[in-house]
């Protein structure tokens, strides 16, 4: 007869904590990462229109003068 603890037996084995927060988490932070980089993107394009519009104006206007 083996004489054992009857409170070990009775512990429910450890919980593990669910994954699904990190993984949203992940999706969060490349969606961030993502739309950091394309809105980076828009504004070096609108930078160049800018410059663009200033050479056409000047070029319209060397025309106009000449």
């Amino acid at each position: 007869m083996s004489v054992s603890n009857p409170a070990e037996g009775d512990k429910p084995p450890p919980k593990r904590r669910p994954i699904w927060p990190w993984l949203v988490m992940l999706v969060l932070v490349l969606a961030a990462i993502y739309a950091h980089h394309r809105i980076s993107l828009m504004i070096d394009d609108l930078a160049l229109l800018a410059r663009d519009f200033v050479q056409l104006a000047r070029w319209i206007l060397t025309k106009l003068e000449g």
